[in-house]
């Protein structure tokens, strides 16, 4: 069962609990791995920031950790 996700999940949250997102993030060219804000950065400010659709960005964070949970 995959977990539910909103958009004020925070980076960290995300990345300490499915570290396979490092490199998707990355893909992507979210600059959030590692910088300081992603303790407290959310989905949505994310998809603010970088200016990409809040629902693709979930999506796309439920297909790795979908591909994790199967794993």
């Amino acid at each position: 069962m995959k977990p539910r996700l909103s958009p004020g999940i925070t980076v960290k949250e995300l990345l300490d609990g499915y570290p396979r997102l490092i490199q998707p993030f990355m893909d992507l060219g979210l600059l959030c791995v590692g910088c300081p804000a992603e303790a407290f950065h959310t989905l949505a400010d994310v998809a603010r920031e970088y200016n990409i659709d809040q629902n693709q960005l979930i999506r796309r964070v439920y297909e790795v950790i979908g591909d994790e949970e199967e794993s």
